[in-house]
């Protein structure tokens, strides 16, 4: 079985421990519940690939110069090397800027906010890993910074199905979180907006900050990025690959705390 790539990411540690100060002996992990034996725990200090994905409909609770002023913050804390691609999403995803780490490009992008139609969030996910990211070979650091309450709108691909190819592309989703446009109310054949978002950060070990706090959500994500960021690698034993299993890692400090995804996929095929 081929070895597998985690992307881990350090939330705390006492004194905000070098990053070369951890090894892989302090650490555990279980796939399916079995044991791995961590080949590899090191810090990755690439420059990062960043999707922000904007929900651009009518009833998103956040308004275009809202919008602009968090594509400005996120734009200012690019670290050297970091590029920032600015889609927006409502039937259809399109792409407003193309990766670029010119913070001009990125603010003149935010004019072509509009504001109409209905989201469909799961779609343009799933499009966002195909046609984007999948192109980016080689890039361990990708991320997407979602922008949304989490409505999705009858939405072709499932739940499932993008959540699965999030966490097999290591794909990490930060999302800043805006007000709930259904007010929280049940919904037939769907997940509640604050579930589904939810659902997608954790799975991928990603963040959810609020919106009306994405001034210093933006300097945190991408500090995140630069200075907290590792990779654990190990050759699975014991599993069936075909099979979606539990990832569960552990440390030895309980002053450490760690992120990861939440789940291996199986191997499609």
């Amino acid at each position: 079985m081929s070895p597998i790539t985690l992307p881990v990411i350090l939330e705390s540690a006492p004194g905000q421990a070098d990053q070369n100060a951890f090894t892989r002996d302090q650490f555990e992990l279980y796939d399916g519940g079995v044991a791995q034996d961590i080949e590899y725990f090191r810090p990755d200090y690439s420059p990062a690939k960043i999707v922000v994905l904007v929900d651009n409909t009518e009833r998103m609770q956040a308004s275009e110069s809202e919008m602009t002023e968090v594509i400005k913050a996120l734009a200012a804390n690019l670290y050297q090397g970091d590029r920032m691609m600015l889609i927006g999403y409502d039937e259809q995803p399109e792409i407003l800027e193309e990766f670029t780490d010119d913070r001009k490009k990125l603010e003149a992008a935010t004019a072509l906010f509009r504001k109409k139609g209905s989201p469909k969030l799961l779609d343009a996910l799933e499009a966002t890993v195909h046609d984007v990211f999948r192109l980016q070979i080689g890039i361990t650091k990708r991320v997407i910074i979602l922008i949304s309450d989490g409505y999705d709108w009858e939405s072709v691909t499932p739940l499932k199905t993008a959540l699965g190819d999030l966490e097999r592309e290591n794909i990490v989703v930060y999302v800043l979180q805006t007000a709930d446009r259904t007010y929280g109310a049940p919904r037939r054949r769907a997940l509640k907006p604050v579930d589904l978002i939810e659902k997608l950060a954790k799975g991928t070990g990603g963040r959810i900050f609020p919106f009306k706090e994405a001034q210093p959500a933006a300097r945190d994500i991408l500090q995140e990025l630069s200075e907290r960021w590792y990779q654990l690698t190990y050759k699975p034993k014991g599993v069936n690959p075909i099979n979606t299993r539990r990832l569960l890692l552990a440390v030895n400090d309980p002053k450490i705390r760690l992120r990861t995804k939440s789940e291996q996929p199986g191997e499609p095929f």
